[in-house]
């Protein structure tokens, strides 16, 4: 019984872990820009939601529209505001990532200025808290719905990838950039789209953690290399493998505090991570 309480737990991190890596895979398979920053995007969309309800008293609903708005508005206004003038002096990768650094440090201490280093949970209805036995399994409500919101905004982005017209345009950058100017597309505007769209993914990721369990302003790197650590694993441009890799990853760390001290917990990620650079540096599946 509790290999299988393990075992949902470890679904309910994987789903989290599987949108983070899947906002942060969007963006850097499409732009090749380690958006170090987005760390910061995910912590602050957890605390205006956090703000906007429990500050502002503003209807739990309309707090969450809010602070997914403002993450998006974030993500690509950082990529318009600091990484395109970057772009167009002929910055290089490092000296972006650098800028990326100092702006998530920047944000980090703006949250810890704002609403200071202390945990915020976002409140809900207590008959979502409420848990509920499922074939001896003990779960909440909100659990369920943290996993079918990652399965479906995982299904989503598939069709939207490989069904739409901007999807393909997406993956065309991927694939090569320069060839995607010559046959029309805008780069310009899909980069926008893609911080949009990464962005929109941590939030919601963010967003349900802090409902779930909290959040505190150094929650964003955690979430960043778990992100990182899933883009790498799964395959980078591959989003089902991305998100494969996040459920293993969650599943591999709460089966591991079976016979394991909790302390280790974030070891186990970097573990996976190091088996795969060494034998399958490819990653779970392959670039489709």
């Amino acid at each position: 019984m509790l290999f299988l309480q393990l075992l949902a737990n470890g679904i309910i991190a994987g789903s989290v872990y599987a949108l983070l890596g899947l906002g942060f895979g969007v963006i850097y398979s499409a732009t090749r820009t380690f958006h170090f920053a987005h760390g910061a995007v995910y912590s602050m969309a957890g605390y205006l939601a956090f703000q906007f309800h429990v500050f502002w008293h503003l209807p739990l609903a309309v707090s969450i529209a809010l602070s997914l708005l403002a993450a998006i508005l974030l993500g690509i206004g950082i990529e318009g505001l600091i990484y395109r003038p970057l772009r167009g002096v002929g910055a290089s990768p490092m000296e972006i990532l650098l800028s990326s650094l100092g702006l998530f440090i920047l944000l980090q201490n703006f949250m810890i200025i704002l609403w200071r280093s202390d945990p915020r949970v976002l409140p809900v209805a207590e008959s979502i808290r409420k848990g509920v036995a499922l074939w001896g399994i003990w779960v909440t409500s909100l659990q369920l719905i943290i996993i079918a919101i990652s399965f479906g905004l995982w299904g989503l982005l598939l069709i939207f990838s490989q069904r739409t017209k901007m999807g393909k345009a997406i993956r065309a950058l991927e694939s090569d950039p320069e060839m995607t100017e010559i046959v029309g597309i805008d780069p310009v505007y899909i980069r926008f789209l893609v911080y949009g769209m990464g962005s929109a993914l941590a939030a919601v990721s963010s967003i349900l953690m802090t409902m779930d369990m909290g959040i505190d302003p150094n929650s964003g790197i955690m979430a960043l290399l778990i992100a990182v650590i899933a883009v790498i694993v799964g395959g980078i441009g591959n989003y089902s493998g991305t998100a494969l890799a996040g459920l293993l990853l969650g599943i591999a760390e709460n089966m591991g505090i079976w016979k394991i001290p909790s302390e280790w917990k974030s070891t186990i990620a970097f573990g996976i991570l190091v088996i795969f650079i060494i034998f399958r540096p490819t990653g779970l599946l392959k670039k489709t």
